[in-house]
């Protein structure tokens, strides 16, 4: 793996204040549904990448801006983000981002692909900052296309292996997902993790995504396998109402999930979701003095404290940031993004849980992995309820890896 550079916030500061102004600012494309019901699971994305950029901005001092934003509502389907995607570009974009959907996301990096093949010297980076089905950094991985949050193994194996310390991983447990790539990712992440960590799957379904409005179906199929873990990658409506579901039967069940912090979700579920867990790239309590710093200067700039997905997004631009400073981006029109591609991949950015970088072989980040558990006792309460999320711990960046896919096989320009 090439050399890594090692840049803080402070470290990124000073020299962008040492050198001399770029000519224009890098112009990304955020393509994510502002409106319609994914809005709710998109907006986050964008709030952090906001934030992101803000905060770049400031840092650059006299040579700023360094960064502009472009935002474009993908509601509306393939053709739309397949002109929305000609729109980016011939605004000027040479990075495009999105987050919320695996399917838009995989659409905008093959057509950035094929792009690229076409218009050498002009290439536009694929920064995807939010979108997790595993064959994006699988069979689908590219040279021009970077994953800056998690994908499902990372995941489940941080999850797993925290609720197995703190002991509350059962025998038996159940796995409950959504019937499409990611959710099909998150049940053979979840049988991996079981069996890395100990336990059995006595149980695990695919069911039609945010279609099912009854999960007790579901729950007596739970119930009746003994399983007292149910491990879920489900999101929005499909998360509350089998929480819901849960409680309702009375069922003595811990639940580890990726979505409990959604806006909506714990308002919704209520008492049912007391003591689930929930594994995240990071949680607001956690970070010491730099962590409280960060959070307050969020809120300072967007108007509340970074929920759900925005910390994911704002580091990620953050270390985009980085990278541009180690390519000595110099905002001209014709500036190389092989260069920025290759300081990415030698980049390390320290956010304030840890260093953060991008692995090579497959453009997968790795960064640290946070696992906090649904109590009345959190620092922070959200959803206008008295429940947070309490963190219990924070894996590194290390500890929370998951292997490169053997099926990412990379081509890189000669």
């Amino acid at each position: 793996m090439p050399k890594k550079f090692l840049l803080n916030a402070a470290a990124v500061s000073i020299g962008l204040a040492a050198s001399v102004s770029v000519a224009a600012p890098l112009k990304i494309a955020m393509i994510e549904n502002f409106t319609g019901p994914m809005a709710q699971t998109g907006i986050p994305f964008v709030e952090g990448v906001r934030y992101g950029i803000e905060k770049a901005n400031e840092d650059a001092g006299t040579k700023g801006p360094i960064l502009e934003l472009i935002e474009l509502d993908s509601n509306g389907g393939p053709t739309v983000v397949s002109d929305r995607l000609k729109s980016a570009i011939a605004q000027g974009a040479r990075v495009v981002s999105s987050a919320a959907s695996s399917v838009v996301a995989a659409q905008l990096s093959e057509e950035i692909r094929k792009f690229n093949i076409r218009n050498p010297g002009k290439e536009v980076i694929y920064y995807n900052v939010g979108s997790e089905a595993a064959e994006l950094t699988g069979e689908k991985c590219h040279y021009w296309s970077f994953r800056l949050g998690t994908n499902p193994y990372i995941r489940m194996g941080a999850l797993v292996k925290v609720m197995k310390e703190e002991g509350v991983l059962s025998d038996k447990i159940f796995s409950i997902n959504q019937n499409y790539s990611y959710g099909h990712d998150m049940q053979k992440a979840q049988a991996q993790a079981v069996e890395k960590w100990g336990g059995e799957i006595v149980g695990s379904v695919l069911h039609d995504t945010n279609k099912i409005q009854d999960f007790s179906p579901y729950v007596a199929r739970i119930k009746a396998s003994g399983a007292e873990t149910i491990l879920t990658g489900n999101w929005a409506n499909d998360v509350i109402l089998l929480l819901r579901a849960v409680g309702a039967a009375g069922l003595d069940a811990r639940i580890g999930n990726t979505s409990l912090d959604t806006t909506g979700t714990l308002s919704n579920a209520g008492p049912a979701a007391l003591g689930a867990y929930l594994v995240k790239p990071y949680n607001i309590e956690a970070g010491g003095e730099q962590g409280t710093a960060f959070i307050e200067d969020f809120k300072k700039k967007i108007g509340h404290y970074p929920t759900s997905e925005e910390p994911t997004s704002a580091f990620a631009i953050s270390l985009l940031n980085a990278a541009l400073q180690q390519a000595d981006y110099d905002g001209k029109e014709d500036f190389p993004m092989l260069k920025l591609v290759q300081a990415l991949e030698t980049t390390t950015w320290k956010s304030p849980l840890g260093e953060m970088s991008i692995r090579s072989e497959d453009h997968q980040a790795l960064l640290p992995i946070t696992v906090s558990t649904v109590s009345k006792d959190a620092k922070f309460h959200v959803d206008g309820t008295d429940m947070g999320f309490k963190l219990i711990k924070v894996v590194s960046a290390e500890d929370a890896a998951a292997p490169p896919s053997q099926q990412c096989k990379m081509q890189r320009p000669s």
